[in-house]
């Protein structure tokens, strides 16, 4: 498990030393940069895999695209370089970054330490995942990295048809989500994990999805079908066991926008971890408690789920769950970016108790419907 990651001249951060949890939940102002600490792990696990060899971190990727060095260095201090560091509870890795060219789509490898000892990458050494040879294939960090499975908040609407290819590129929902109708298809008879079981329903993976759609939508069922002579599959969706299955279109938004969380989340294995953005979008207020509750007990079963939220609802099911003790509260991390132009950009932390109490409340953090209702008594 990632227990930290360390920014320096990294977008809106001259420096960042950030503890990570078994769940980890950032939110904040718009701006604050709570998106550039999700976007640092996955640009080096975007790197692992599409530039396996290199010796420089991929800005623009077919995953993220981040522009180039330009778009990415801090512009307060002008420097030419940057620095991302992971701290595992094995290992700790610092890779710094220096360019020649700002205008390049990557920025080369200077300098890599790992626990504080500096690691000769001279042009002779093989450099496999930004590391020596001996050290990439037996690291802690890269392997984590390796099972990074980002959901970003732009998610793939409501489709008639959805990617179907071999099953092993269905290892992961797809970043917009486009993958987890063939994911289920391909590993639909998987069981899940027996903590998140719910008992009434086969342990199957499809069964299970089935299962905690009707959770937040009672009444509604799906069906992946294959489609013949094309790589994809169909997604029908119905919100009443009473009528046909539809296409996606036709039901509610926030059911094909839930559904590829839905997947990631059953679907998910001890040692994973899961980067999720705004899991609330188009969600109403109960469903995104009970997201919140959904991603805490997912946390306690192994995997390391890392969300980024504007919602006051996904805390509070977070929250009634280490309440309900689902998670231990040790295990919950909260950062709270807040946009102040020209002041550093470091986050507030509110630590939660075991009753899900917060011991602060940052000015900002959640607290606008207390003005409004201030204004409206």
């Amino acid at each position: 498990m990632l227990r930290e990651i360390h920014l320096s001249g990294f977008k809106c951060f001259d420096t960042l030393n950030l503890p990570l949890g078994r769940l980890t939940l950032l939110t904040g102002q718009n701006g604050g940069g709570k998106s550039s600490v999700i976007q640092a792990l996955v640009l080096l696990s975007q790197t692992f895999t599409y530039q396996e060899w290199g010796r420089s971190l991929l800005l623009d990727g077919p995953e993220l695209a981040l522009g180039n060095v330009t778009d990415v260095l801090n512009q307060e201090t002008a420097r030419d370089s940057l620095a991302v560091g992971i701290s595992s509870d094995e290992q700790k890795v610092k890779w710094s970054f220096k360019t020649n060219d700002r205008h390049a789509l990557s920025i080369e490898l200077e300098q890599l330490e790992v626990d504080n000892l500096l690691i000769s990458t001279e042009p002779n050494t093989a450099i496999r995942w930004l590391m020596p040879l001996p050290y990439a294939e037996n690291s802690p960090v890269v392997n984590a990295l390796h099972h990074l499975n980002w959901i970003t908040a732009e998610r793939a609407g409501p489709r008639e048809l959805l990617p179907l290819r071999i099953s092993n590129d269905h290892a992961r929902v797809g970043h917009h989500g486009e993958l987890a109708a063939g994911l289920l298809y391909w590993r639909g008879q998987d069981v899940v994990d027996s903590s998140l079981l719910l008992h009434d329903t086969p342990p199957t993976l499809f069964n299970q999805v089935r299962g905690y759609m009707q959770r937040f939508f009672p009444g509604c069922d799906l069906r992946v079908t294959p489609i013949d002579g094309v790589s994809a599959v169909s997604l029908r969706l119905r919100s009443d066991n009473r009528s046909d299955f539809q296409r996606p279109q036709n039901v509610g938004f926030g059911l094909t926008q839930l559904f590829p969380i839905i997947v990631s989340l059953l679907a998910a294995q001890g040692g994973d971890m899961l980067v999720i953005e705004n899991p609330e979008v188009h969600l109403h207020p109960y469903a995104q408690q009970e997201i919140g509750m959904l991603l805490a007990e997912t946390a306690a079963s192994g995997v390391q789920v890392i969300l980024e939220t504007h919602s006051d609802h996904v805390l509070n099911g977070i929250r009634l769950a280490v309440k309900q003790r689902k998670l231990p509260a040790t295990d919950v991390r909260i950062h709270f970016f807040a946009h102040r132009p020209g002041q550093p950009a470091i986050p507030e932390s509110p630590a939660m108790d075991d009753d899900g109490r917060l011991n602060s409340w940052p000015e900002g953090f959640f607290d606008q419907f207390d003005f409004a209702l201030a204004k409206l008594m």
